[in-house]
């Protein structure tokens, strides 16, 4: 067994070591910590406590980044030897289920935590700037480290509960958002009663409860440790839990192994939430193909079809009441169009990303290209089947804006600030950079575009701020703006290229 387990966990380090993918994510995670660091020092003079304002972005970025790597990364430890149908092959070959789960797993998680420790020797920086604690930034890498061992485990565990990649990261993504949304949600409802208490004693003691299990998440336990005047020990409880559902999950994943590991799944394409012909669901069956099978194909198998129609729906519904719960009043319709423009921009990305992958994986694209029809065409018209069904969230994303009277207001806002149409630039350009990243990786697609857009725009930002005082109706932001609009262009170029090569090889 040791033997397999080390020959696994070498195989994914040496692979990790000549693979470009994984130091280029760390340069881009060190990039955007020394431009983080000269934005501080050139902003110094303006602002107070410059080294909490650097370890801030920081912090931040590392914790969006390493969320959503997880999903991709640890998800598909062992759904992807299901895909492959390898599984049994390893264990013909006397490996045990604890071996192949630490092998497909230790390495994964080394890996992820080279990402972060390479950055902590320089974040050491923002001590000396001022501001920063030693205290805080060791209870924040803290943080960090448990929190990865939890996306680690339950990420193991999802996969080999899952049948598919796409299954695993579903699951991966209903959890999550489970451990974001119930302790946000947990600590406004403590605020609440801590206004309108009234001297109660029980009341107080549910709001401190409630205080409590909030500070089980690492987005609430990031902003108490970020507070200026932080002396809390380092080791808290967010630590000890995310340790302890970590190593748990993995446990689960050990006992769980054999049942969910009998019938690998060999489809290139798995079938969603599409219903077959005969099924008592049989209203979302695909039924014929349309007039244009791409376009159809992609509709059902790979945006979800009917099926997931009224689940987007109900999710922009359940996001309109926790945006509503989480910000005052007159912010709400504010933020509700933002954190709904990146979903659908998010989903979009996932859309266009498993179009083009699935074809590379199933190594269907040669006898695609052997049709008459021309390559433009048939990425057109998969791309446009992939993004039907993210349609009704765009019309409600249209209908919030011009029903609402801030929402319209938001509205004019875009149209007449430079900067509103810089950043919904930059909301187009992630499903066209997943739909390039997905030609050439086999997974990571969707968090990579996210990533390294939110990080352009914060770089963007972070440099002119430090060059001159921030001005929303400032002339450069239109060519800028151009420039990420020409990316989409070139994102979309590249994509079409790549898959000549690959369906010509």
């Amino acid at each position: 067994m040791y033997h397999g387990i080390l020959a696994l966990v070498g195989r994914s380090m040496r692979v990790d070591a000549r693979s470009w993918h994984s130091h280029l994510a760390r340069f881009g995670l060190m990039v955007a910590l020394f431009v983080a660091l000269i934005t501080a020092l050139v902003s110094a003079g303006r602002v107070g406590a410059p080294g909490l304002r650097f370890f801030y972005s920081i912090g931040y970025l590392d914790l969006i980044f390493m969320t959503l790597l997880g999903i991709s990364f640890f998800s598909t430890a062992i759904t992807e030897e299901k895909e492959e149908d390898t599984l049994g092959l390893m264990l013909m070959a006397g490996i045990s289920p604890l071996g192949i789960l630490i092998g497909k797993s230790g390495g994964r998680l080394v890996q992820a935590l080279l990402l972060i420790a390479v950055q902590y020797p320089f974040t050491l920086l923002a001590i000396t700037m001022g501001g920063v604690t030693q205290t805080q930034v060791s209870a924040v890498y803290l943080a960090l480290f448990a929190y990865m061992v939890l996306l680690a485990g339950f990420g193991l565990l999802c996969s080999t509960i899952g049948s598919s990649n796409r299954s695993a990261a579903t699951w991966m993504i209903a959890g999550l958002s489970l451990y974001i949304l119930v302790p946000m949600l947990a600590s406004s409802l403590a605020r609440w009663i801590q206004r309108s208490s009234s001297g109660l004693a029980w009341l107080e003691a549910v709001g401190h409860g409630l205080r409590v299990f909030s500070q089980l998440s690492i987005f609430e336990q990031m902003g108490w440790i970020l507070t200026t005047g932080f002396g809390d020990p380092r080791i808290s409880w967010q630590v000890i839990s995310n340790l302890s559902v970590g190593v748990t999950c993995f446990g689960l994943a050990w006992l769980l192994f054999g049942r969910f590991s009998r019938q690998p799944s060999t489809e290139a394409v798995t079938r969603g939430l599409v219903a077959r012909a005969r099924s008592p669901f049989r209203f979302l069956a695909p039924g014929r193909p349309w007039s244009n099978p791409f376009l159809w194909k992609d509709f059902f198998f790979v945006s979800g079809g009917l099926g997931m129609i009224p689940i987007r729906i109900g999710f922009c519904v359940v996001l309109f009441f926790v945006v509503a719960l989480l910000n005052p009043p007159m912010q709400r319709i504010s933020a509700y169009q933002v954190f709904l423009s990146l979903a659908i921009s998010i989903d979009a990305a996932r859309a266009m990303a498993y179009s083009l992958n699935d074809e590379i994986r199933g190594q269907t694209l040669s006898s695609l290209t052997m049709l008459p029809h021309s390559t433009l065409y048939l990425i057109g018209s998969k791309l446009a089947g992939a993004l039907i069904g993210w349609l009704p969230s765009v019309a409600i994303e249209v209908l919030v804006t011009f029903v609402t009277v801030e929402g319209r207001s938001n509205f004019r806002s875009i149209c007449n600030e430079s900067l509103g149409l810089f950043v919904t630039s930059f909301f187009i350009l992630i499903p066209n950079l997943a739909a390039l990243f997905s030609v050439y990786l086999r997974w990571g697609a969707v968090p990579l575009s996210v990533v390294a857009c939110i990080g352009s725009y914060i770089l963007c930002l972070s440099l002119l701020s430090s060059i001159a005082p921030f001005n929303p109706n400032s002339p450069i932001f239109f060519p800028m703006t151009i420039a990420v609009l020409a990316g989409c262009v070139a994102c979309q170029v590249g994509a079409y290229f790549r898959l000549r090569q690959v369906a010509s090889t």
